[in-house]
């Protein structure tokens, strides 16, 4: 029981740094996670909780913006 949860916890801590570092890969990862857990008829919230996940766009600011034509800075 106790290697379980260990490598239930390390699996879930890779998962959340290859998300952080290849938003792409991680993107892929969380959609097949939706996939199994839509399979296997998981409750909706935890499939949303997935696909919330999955969502790589960040919300647009002027900071990261490279292109603003406003004059917020």
């Amino acid at each position: 029981m106790q290697s379980t949860l260990v490598i239930l916890i390390i699996s879930l801590a890779g998962l959340y740094w290859i998300n952080h570092f290849f938003p792409m890969i991680g993107k892929f990862i969380w959609l097949g996670i939706a996939y199994v857990l839509k399979c296997i008829h998981a409750p909706a919230t935890s499939q949303q909780w997935a696909l919330k996940h999955c969502n790589t766009q960040k919300t647009p600011s002027c900071s990261t913006c490279s292109k603003c034509n406003s004059k917020c800075h």
